[in-house]
C-alpha cells in the first residue's frame, strides 16, 4: 500500500508519484515517447526511486548561486530551488522537478533542457498520462 504522506525536502510527494515508484513503474519509456513529451533528446534517462530523490534534492538545494547558474548555463531562470523537488533526468544536467511554487498541493513538472527551464506537464498526474506510465 503507498505511503501517501511521503515527503521530500518538506514538500508531500505526489500521491500518483508514489504510487508509480512503489509499484516499479517509475521507468524512462521509450525515446520516442521521452522525446515527444520533453521535446529534447535524452541522454541516458534516469527516472529516481525515492532514495535517489532525497540524495539529488539534498544535493540540488545545496547549491550555491554560481554551481545554480552554471547548471542553467546563462539562462534567464526563475525557478527557485527551494520549491522544487528533483524526481529524475533526461541525463547529465538535465533535471525533472516538480515545481510546487504555483500550487504545494498539486506541483507542475518542469524540466531544464538547452533552452532552459519550462513546464511540461501541468501536474504529475498529467506527466504520467503523458508517458503512459
Amino acid at each position: 500500500m503507498a505511503t501517501l504522506n511521503l515527503s521530500i525536502g518538506g514538500f508531500a510527494v505526489p500521491p500518483e508519484l508514489v504510487e508509480i515508484v512503489e509499484r516499479g513503474s517509475w521507468l524512462p519509456p521509450a525515446e520516442q515517447v521521452l522525446r515527444e513529451v520533453f521535446m529534447d533528446d535524452p541522454d541516458d534517462p534516469h527516472f529516481y526511486d525515492f532514495a535517489t530523490m532525497v540524495r539529488q534534492n539534498e544535493l540540488f538545494r545545496a547549491m550555491d548561486s554560481d554551481d545554480y547558474a552554471a547548471l542553467v548555463g546563462g539562462n534567464q531562470s526563475d525557478i527557485d530551488p527551494g520549491w522544487c523537488v528533483v524526481i529524475g533526468d533526461l541525463g547529465a544536467d538535465m533535471p525533472i522537478a516538480l515545481d510546487y511554487r504555483s500550487n504545494p498541493d498539486n506541483p507542475r513538472v518542469i524540466y531544464l533542457g538547452l533552452d532552459g527551464w519550462r513546464e511540461v506537464a501541468p501536474s504529475f498526474g498529467a506527466l504520467a498520462q503523458l508517458l503512459q506510465l
